[in-house]
């Protein structure tokens, strides 16, 4: 039972490096587009460390070029599976709402800027806000 409560501390740790690395790697290659294709690989590399994690912590040795021969492996990964894509969805849907609350502006479907949100300019115009020595 350790086992699986440590397996799902490190799934839980594992999610949010990984959509972490998702976000930049978005940044830097793919100018802020969204690539489901990362969010599958995601979600594997993820099952495949909770698995792994599992069969760790339970006492059993797996080696990466005994993987073939071991049946039960692959079913502790479908349940790893099963485990990790719940919680992936969530991740994703309380970043995706937190990354609208912080939207600077909302535009239209010509990318023109309809309006700058009133949370961003409070925020922007606190009184510890640093002004530019300019003005």
């Amino acid at each position: 039972m350790a086992a699986l409560a440590l397996s799902l501390l490190v799934c839980v740790v594992s999610i949010a490096a990984l959509l972490w690395v998702k976000g930049q790697v978005e940044r830097f290659l793919f100018r802020w587009r969204s690539v489901p294709l990362l969010h599958a690989v995601n979600v594997v590399i993820i099952a495949a460390i909770v698995a792994g994690m599992y069969y760790r912590l339970s006492g059993i040795d797996v080696y990466l070029r005994d993987l073939a021969d071991i049946n039960g492996f692959w079913y502790v990964f479908a349940g790893a599976m099963q485990l990790v894509f719940p919680l992936y969805l969530f991740s994703c849907w309380l970043i995706n709402r937190r990354r609208e609350r912080e939207k600077k502006y909302t535009r239209s479907k010509d990318k023109k800027v309809l309006y700058i949100n009133e949370r961003y300019l409070a925020r922007r115009h606190r009184s510890d806000y640093r002004r530019s020595k300019t003005s």
